[in-house]
């Protein structure tokens, strides 16, 4: 089986190479390659990408199918992450495959060659991107995939019901939803008891009634923390789609040189067993049990479910640091169990970290939290409080 993987992930390497898409680790080798491409439409591009200038980014970067797979530098390591990950589901067995927002037709492509006896369908709005794409199906000699333009809200007006046993969106539905708030919050457990939902669950309704009965829908969305995904679960669920926790998993990956994670969800019409919170932390800890001993460090939201299971604690210092200009707010606190020390750095946007120190361990604690502060101080004002009174809210 590892063989086999590995024989799969070489593919999807050499499936990049051969578009010549290149793994860019810092945004002046980005720019580098893509003006090496096209230097004209590259000046273009620059000043929407970097939110300089409105403008339509997919109309731009979409404009000829070379400068578009340049483009793609930008992501291609989440792109190659989410395919390897795809191509490890030895179980998937897809007759009739709908991508949602499929741009220039990279990942479509890729599912058209991996399951050649299936047939592909793409949809994008963006008219740009669908002659990208089927350009692209030509230059790989693929005649099971077919691109359509639309706007999503009218595909059940193109595609008959349940007619997809395999719908797939990759960052697609924070745009097709529209504006979607950021969760402001400090405690995960605090926040999912209001139930908040990523959006209108009529946009998931869509996909609920495309899919067959026993269809999957595998998304990889834009879920910046612990909190987005329990909101993405809980409007799936409002549109009768049930996230499969067994199945789902996450994927690590670098953009641009920032190291990232996402999970990948699967769901179904099948109702789980599993509430929300349970199952969101079976999915951040499978595979990597949440092991409780000197010298641990865990992240994100793992960190926060270990932070939960560690029990009664006691707080003994911490430090609070506010962003200038930004609603977002740091906190760096000391606390102590009968077994450890607990480093535990969090904000109210869904950053965790947590180092698991001895008992007793403070000239180490302290040493971490001034790290901390040598990094992170310059961003705005820091206030220390020794008690949890003290603490700003």
């Amino acid at each position: 089986m590892f063989i086999n993987n590995k024989l799969k992930s070489q593919r999807v390497s050499a499936y990049f190479k051969s578009l010549g898409i290149k793994n860019c680790f810092t945004k002046e080798d980005f720019w580098r390659h893509v003006t090496e491409v096209d230097s004209f439409l590259t000046k273009e591009l620059q000043p929407i990408m970097e939110r300089k200038l409105k403008g339509n980014l997919y109309e731009v970067k979409n404009r000829t199918l070379a400068f578009s797979l340049a483009v793609e530098s930008w992501t291609m390591n989440f792109h190659q992450s989410l395919l390897n990950w795809i191509n490890q589901q030895t179980h998937l067995k897809p007759k009739r495959i709908l991508e949602i927002g499929c741009d220039n037709g990279l990942l479509s492509c890729w599912y058209a060659s991996i399951f050649p006896d299936a047939e592909i369908v793409g949809i994008e709005q963006c008219g740009n991107g669908i002659q990208c794409a089927q350009q692209l199906a030509i230059k790989q000699g693929l005649n099971n995939v077919s691109f359509y333009q639309m706007d999503f809200m009218e595909v059940t007006e193109h595609f008959s019901l349940n007619s997809f046993d395999l719908i797939i969106s990759s960052r697609t539905f924070h745009e097709i939803m529209g504006p979607i708030m950021i969760s402001n919050y400090w405690s995960l457990l605090e926040y999912m008891k209001e139930n908040p939902t990523y959006g209108d669950s009529r946009y998931l309704e869509i996909v609920h009634r495309l899919l067959t009965e026993d269809g999957l829908f595998l998304s990889c969305e834009q879920l910046k923390n612990s909190a987005d995904l329990g909101r993405w679960a809980n409007v799936l669920q409002d549109a009768g789609l049930h996230i499969q926790w067994d199945d789902s998993g996450t994927i690590e990956y670098h953009e641009i040189g920032v190291d990232r994670l996402s999970p990948v969800i699967v769901a179904t019409k099948r109702e789980t067993s599993l509430e929300t919170l349970k199952g969101m932390e079976h999915l951040y800890t499978k595979g990597y049990p949440l092991v409780f001993e000197e010298g641990r460090s865990y992240k994100g939201g793992t960190a926060e479910f270990a932070y939960q299971q560690l029990g009664e604690k006691t707080f003994y210092t911490g430090i609070q640091l506010k962003v200038r200009n930004h609603w977002h707010v740091f906190r760096l606190e000391l606390w102590e169990t009968d077994r450890f020390l607990l480093v535990y750095n969090y904000g109210n946007m869904g950053y965790h970290e947590l180092d698991i120190l001895p008992a007793c361990a403070y000239e180490e604690a302290h040493r971490l939290m001034e790290e901390a502060v040598g990094e992170f101080g310059h961003l705005g004002p820091l206030v220390w409080y020794h008690t949890l009174d003290e603490r700003p809210e």
